[in-house]
């Protein structure tokens, strides 16, 4: 193969591997309003003017320091904080839809730590608010809230904020571990800058043992193997095996032993009370 051949599949391979596209070398200033672009994600591609502080707020990550950055370093940081835990190999694209005005000076932009909330005064578009969601003992921050409001679901990012469209409503919150809330918007916020919700935690069980046993015969089964979320521990000869350390509400169990059919279980881990698994023989 010719040395022209080899470069063209090269450049042909970079071009495909690549995680993010900008179509403008454009540096990002104060007051510019940016497009911000994430392909197959419609709800994270939006506009934002960036804010005296020189940073947007976007969906998911929260707040992200973009003065003076090229448009493609600011889709690349974009991308990283996208990839860390909500999506895979992002594309991200970044243009100037329109330059600012404002001749005030910003610090040159940097990401904001995870740990800090995003400032209340962050510009957004007059239909949308931000909201965040509190775990009422910690006083920290809610992840991975999924909120049902109208005919939208929304999922609170990392610091427990959540940037909405609607201004009231029925709504239902859920959460790994905490207690389901409903009822209208209004009801459930919180005055404060930005307006919260308080979500309360489960009391989940310390420990809960289970046995597994013969439907028929009702003795138990030993050599029995199980998977709980993704993690195998095995039963003792009387077919007993105990869960401790609970953090979530739920779990799935899967109870698998030779000559039996597989039992596949949700698991409520509120109640501490011992629980009985039946095991049905494979018909031969």
């Amino acid at each position: 193969m010719s040395k022209i051949k080899w470069l063209l599949l090269i450049v042909v391979s970079l071009l495909s591997s690549t995680a993010f596209v900008n179509a403008s070398p454009a540096t990002i200033g104060l007051g510019d309003t940016i497009s911000v672009w994430v392909k197959g994600e419609p709800e994270l591609s939006v506009e934002r003017q960036v804010g005296n502080d020189g940073s947007v707020l976007l969906p998911l990550i929260g707040s992200v320091g973009v003065n003076g950055l090229k448009t493609v370093d600011a889709a690349r940081l974009i991308s990283g904080m996208l990839e860390d835990g909500f999506l895979r190999d992002p594309m991200v694209q970044i243009t100037v839809k329109q330059k600012g005005t404002s001749g005030k000076k910003a610090p040159v932009a940097t990401a904001r730590p995870i740990n800090t909330p995003a400032p209340a005064s962050e510009a957004l578009p007059p239909q949308q608010q931000l909201i965040e969601i509190f775990d009422t003992v910690s006083g920290k921050g809610v992840s991975g809230v999924a909120m049902l409001l109208g005919n939208r679901v929304y999922q609170s990012n990392r610091l427990g904020q959540i940037i909405i469209e609607e201004s009231d409503g029925p709504v239902v919150l859920m959460a790994d571990g905490f207690q389901t809330l409903s009822g209208s918007l209004s009801q459930l916020l919180r005055s404060g800058k930005p307006p919260r919700i308080n979500m309360l935690r489960v009391q989940t069980a310390e420990s809960i043992t289970f046995s597994v046993i013969d439907v028929n015969t009702r003795k138990p089964i030993s050599n029995v193997e199980v998977m709980l979320d993704n993690m195998k521990i095995k039963a003792n000869r009387q077919g007993v095996f105990k869960i401790s350390q609970i953090s979530k509400e739920f779990g799935e169990i899967t109870v698998t032993r030779r000559g039996y059919q597989t039992v596949r279980q949700v698991v409520d881990y509120k109640g501490s009370d011992a629980r009985t698994i039946e095991m049905v023989k494979q018909e031969r």
